[in-house]
């Protein structure tokens, strides 16, 4: 690389490499695990009002379909949580590799 270049890769590769690769997979982790939060709400919380509060029979039978669907959301949840970490770490492992290779 030429020398009157490195002013402006330096800021850029730091940039890079320590703000926004750890910032990506932070939102990455943190989107996905809200977003499961958020739909096991909606199951949960709109199976107790249709058996709790609907006053109809049909309506407290859907609660409880809804109410097991929350618990095979929670079920899908854990499993995509399992996915996100495993992807978090070997996404963190070939960062730091690529960081710490050879070429640098």
């Amino acid at each position: 690389m030429p020398i009157w270049l490195m002013p402006l890769m330096i800021p850029i590769e730091f940039i890079s490499n320590i703000l926004v690769r750890p910032v990506s997979l932070s939102l990455r982790l943190f989107a996905n695990m809200f977003a499961g939060h958020i739909l096991l709400l909606v199951f949960v919380t709109g199976g107790e009002y249709m058996i709790l509060h609907s006053g109809s029979i049909a309506l407290g039978g859907v609660g409880i379909v809804t109410l097991l669907m929350g618990l095979a959301i929670a079920g899908l949840e854990l499993f995509v949580q399992c996915i996100q970490a495993y992807i978090f770490v070997v996404l963190t492992a070939q960062y730091i590799g690529s960081a710490i290779s050879d070429e640098h």
